[in-house]
């Protein structure tokens, strides 16, 4: 049994280098993962004055809090802080892109007038904000509370060192804006803030979270992205190389002495059959 559970913590503690990005919609869900594989948690809700202030309703290329460097997802855009008509999650204040999406719409393009499916890639907005380490530091996760504003329904991708998490092999870009589902249904005053987040045990330099099923309009179909109250992994718990070595040393040992058990057999029964003799312990 020792050795049973001695192979299980270190295959379960190999495959975290291994294992692909995951996407949580449960907060609680999010913050006992960060706890269970060894990360440290930074807080980021926008409310010090100090740092945020120059960014209420008025844009800032980027703002630098707590070691993080934050900025639009596009660089020709600026980022801004807002009440969002006091309907923050957290405090007073949310951050958003400025403007919302891509810096480059022109009007009268006809996107206004798209429906889908014959909506081209280029009236795609895709607001959305991106998170750098001031130090070059790996990040491990990566969410917060958002909420879509002009749509009732929408989706979130996100983008680690730029690569999307929904991309696929024939889609690498995500042209089919695939993403986590946002449900945005109004009632009555409240707002429905909700939390996406994404775990990546590999490690990632840079965090972009992006609106993928607004599109740029004349009119107001645009789809604003608003978010607040951002948790991210900025630390891992090193497991150190004696570990490993001692690990696989008595892993060894283990199945050395399991294989050795194994051989001892037991004299035939009267019926013939032969029992080894780990199969009859108590």
């Amino acid at each position: 049994m020792k050795n049973l559970l001695l192979y299980t913590t270190l295959l379960a503690v190999t495959g975290m280098a291994n294992a692909a990005p995951v996407v949580y919609t449960d907060k609680t869900l999010y913050d006992n993962a960060l706890v269970a594989l060894g990360f440290s948690a930074l807080h980021e809700g926008f409310e010090d004055t100090t740092v945020w202030g120059a960014s209420r309703n008025t844009p800032a290329t980027s703002v630098t809090s707590r070691g993080m460097l934050w900025s639009a997802n596009y660089p020709e855009n600026n980022i801004a802080t807002s009440t969002v008509g006091g309907t923050a999650p957290e405090g007073l204040y949310a951050i958003y892109s400025s403007p919302h999406g891509k810096p480059d719409f022109v009007a009268g393009s006809g996107c206004d007038t798209a429906q889908d499916p014959n909506i081209p890639a280029e009236c795609y907005q895709n607001a959305g904000l991106k998170v750098v380490s001031e130090t070059g530091a790996t990040l491990y996760a990566f969410g917060g509370q958002i909420f879509l504003n002009n749509t009732s329904a929408g989706a979130v991708t996100f983008l680690l060192d730029g690569v999307d998490i929904y991309g696929t092999t024939l889609d690498p870009d995500n042209l089919l804006r695939n993403g986590v589902s946002i449900d945005n249904v109004i009632i009555g005053d409240v707002v429905p803030w909700a939390f996406v987040g994404v775990i990546d045990e590999a490690g990632f330099l840079s965090a972009e979270l992006r609106e993928v099923t607004g599109k740029n309009s004349e009119a107001s179909a645009n789809v604003f992205m608003f978010s607040d109250d951002f948790t991210i992994g900025v630390t891992a718990v090193p497991v150190p190389a004696a570990f490993w070595l001692f690990g696989s040393g008595l892993l060894g040992i283990g199945i050395a002495g399991r294989n050795k058990r194994l051989k001892r057999v037991l004299p035939a029964t009267a019926d013939g059959d032969r029992r080894s003799a780990e199969s009859t312990a108590p």
